[in-house]
């Protein structure tokens, strides 16, 4: 019967042309089976309105007690009907106070929720004394009367009998919400009812069309350039119950709630979504893989449609604010925009990211594999994903970190404008011949090792014919350094160590241990040209891993600095753990450094003047020889010898053999005949 249909059932129902009367003479339905809304009992009170949060007559049932006293109420008067009530619950999702879930039982709900719920009704309290003594007549909405030459025994609604593409939007929502599919609404109609032969709508998407696809169509669906009130209210509701305000105004900025960096399914709530969220995620249109962007798609394909979209944000005029709050809490400025310089962050694993960090990543469209770089996808896919990324692109209008990037990979603007990406002649060499500079850079751009040598595995590896002389120990070594600056040194003698003086108002070798850790535990751009050094928002030296930085400073030790120009003489002391990087990777990085004015040593803003005139080289940790090491070694195991109490013995005079030792009688006789070996 019509009465045992929920209140969005009839609503939606009679969008596509039911009445209650109607209905119930269709199909059949038995007019002796009522629902429990409207009836009255106990002489105060009332089942409200299915799908209702308030009462239309009277105030709701709001305290348990009350509630336990209508349930008893209405058990001796419609015995066995509904079950009676248990404990009260505490639902975020449920109706709030003393209601029935419909046709099943009585309910107290502790909490409290912002709308109606579908499938419970509102028990409800009043005064008999405002109707007479009695009951109200009826709480139910009015049926909707025949329509004029309709015979409603052999007829069905007009609405009932179109095909999903000829509907109205309202009637389409109202399909989709009675938990139709395009599919199933053509199916459902019978035979016997004339029915039209309905074909597939053109401009949606087929269940098995590629994800993507799917995705695309959402999209356009629900665009957030569309005004908020030209939504249907029932697409309204949905992306409310998703996490959207009322009035829009999230909407309008495009920023996306929470919800939807949330896992559509396998985890409860408030990790995963809802029930009701997944509803109304279903009733929107999506799937699973839809609502996770498509996750089995290319990697690469799906990197690329994000690039597509960012190229179209300016920070302060065509990017929406929602936008630029996720890029902000991703460490994204205004100027690191504009540059295309990836805030640090980006160097850290998907699972290391703190979880606002990786909500914003989800809300922008980043997923684990394309946080990671697209690492599994196969050569091929990605040469053409570079190849397409860089064809028919101009040098002007590449931002400036893209410029750096092919700078350092010995690109310019002249040989970019005469034949593109490939007319840099690092393209002869191979993965392995490149710096690890070059190859980070490589990889910023898109590149892999298979794609720099065009998937091809045949490179033979290059033979290395040059002899260079060996530093004893193995790789994992304490380096030893000498850098020499082509300075004079009184720029620095009256500064070694911390004399004020104009020009260094701290220590040279502070200076230099400092500025040499920035370079190497900072993770500053490999190649950038900055107008006044490398400078952050506050106008102190750039440091964009400045937790590493910390941890790993102490690795730099000037041992001393001495004229002939400037010589440093430091040490890069070992890693301690498996995952920092060495110090031979890091005395090689500081080499490769000093061979450029754009890198971050050339770059940094107390050191970059010494840094332009330096070269450096690793010196054994021992400048002994052999011969001299092993005299030294003898010695020491002859001092190892003595110690505090025998020590004095050592300033005997060898002419009058007197030792100047506190000494007396037999015990100093004892302590010298003690010492004769030694001496002798």
């Amino acid at each position: 019967p019509w009465v045992y249909l929920t209140y969005a059932e009839r609503n939606a129902w009679g969008q596509l042309g039911w009445s209650e009367q109607w209905w119930d003479r269709a199909w059949e339905a038995n007019s002796a089976a009522v629902t429990a809304s409207g009836r009255c009992f106990g002489g105060k009170y009332l089942i409200g309105e299915s799908g209702m949060e308030a009462c239309l007559v009277g105030e709701l049932v709001a305290t348990y007690a009350e509630c336990q006293n209508a349930s008893a109420e209405y058990q001796l008067a419609y015995p066995g009907d509904l079950f009676e009530l248990g404990a009260p619950v505490d639902d975020l999702q449920g109706t709030p106070g003393c209601s029935t879930q419909d046709r099943v039982g009585f309910v107290f709900n502790t909490a409290q929720i912002t709308g109606p719920n579908v499938g419970y009704t509102p028990v409800c309290k009043f005064d008999p004394a405002d109707f007479g003594g009695g009951c109200p007549q009826t709480t139910t909405s009015s049926t909707t009367p025949f329509p004029d030459g309709v015979d409603p025994d052999n007829a069905i609604p007009e609405g009932v009998l179109t095909c999903y593409q000829d509907l109205t939007t309202d009637q389409q929502d109202a399909v989709r919400l009675l938990g139709y599919t395009i599919g199933t609404w053509h199916s459902c109609m019978r035979p016997d009812w004339d029915a039209p032969t309905c074909t597939w709508p053109e401009d949606i998407p087929t269940p098995d069309a590629p994800c993507l696809d799917q995705l695309d169509y959402l999209n356009d669906k629900y665009d957030t350039n569309q005004p908020w009130n030209d939504l249907t209210s029932l697409v309204r509701d949905a992306l409310v119950t998703l996490g959207w305000d009322e009035a829009g105004n999230d909407w309008a900025a495009v920023r996306y709630p929470a919800s939807y960096a949330k896992p559509f399914s396998g985890q409860p709530p408030p990790t995963g979504l809802s029930l009701k969220e997944q509803q109304a995620a279903s009733f929107l249109g999506h799937t699973a893989d839809t609502w996770h962007r498509c996750p089995t798609s290319e990697c690469l394909t799906r990197y690329s449609r994000l690039e597509h979209l960012m190229a179209t944000w300016t920070w302060r005029t065509t990017m929406p604010s929602g936008v630029r709050q996720n890029l902000e809490v991703l460490g994204w400025t205004e100027d690191s925009w504009y540059e295309g310089l990836r805030p640090a962050v980006y160097k850290t694993a998907w699972a290391d990211l703190r979880f606002p960090q990786r909500v914003a990543a989800i809300l922008l469209g980043y997923s684990e594999d394309m946080w990671a770089g697209c690492l599994a996808s196969d050569c091929v896919v990605r040469y053409n994903y570079v190849f397409e990324k860089y064809r028919n692109l101009r040098w002007s209008d590449m931002n400036s970190a893209q410029q750096n990037a092919w700078r350092l990979l010995e690109h310019s603007e002249t040989l970019w404008d005469s034949g593109g990406m490939m007319r840099t002649s690092l393209f002869t060499r191979r993965w392995d011949e490149l710096t690890p500079e070059q190859q980070r850079q490589a990889m910023f751009l898109g590149h892999s090792e298979g794609t720099w040598q065009g998937c091809s595995t045949d490179w033979g590896t290059p033979t290395n014919t040059s002899e260079e002389p060996q530093i004893e120990a193995g790789p994992l070594r304490t380096v030893r350094a000498e850098m020499t600056i082509d300075s004079p040194f009184s720029q620095i003698s009256g500064n070694i160590y911390g004399a004020q003086v104009a020009t260094l108002p701290t220590s040279f070798i502070e200076v230099f241990q400092r500025s040499v850790g920035r370079a190497l535990f900072c993770g500053n751009p490999d190649y950038k040209e900055y107008v006044d050094g490398a400078r952050d928002a506050n106008g102190d030296a750039l440091c964009m891993l400045p937790e590493e930085y910390e941890r790993q400073k102490q690795r730099i030790r000037v041992v001393s600095v001495r004229e002939g120009s400037i010589i440093v003489d430091f040490i890069i002391v070992a890693n301690q753990t498996v995952t920092d990087l060495t110090a031979e990777f890091l005395f090689e990085a500081l080499v490769r450094q000093l061979e450029s004015d754009y890198s971050p040593i050339g770059q940094d803003i107390d050191f970059g003047r010494f840094a332009r005139r330096a070269t450096a080289k690793e010196v054994p940790l021992s400048t002994l020889t052999t011969g001299e090491r092993e005299a030294a070694l003898e010695f020491e195991n002859m001092r190892a010898a003595w110690n505090s109490g025998n020590a004095c013995a050592l300033t005997r005079d060898a002419r009058t053999g007197l030792v100047h030792c506190p000494t007396s009688g037999a015990a100093a006789t004892g302590r010298l005949a003690g010492l004769a070996g030694p001496l002798a």
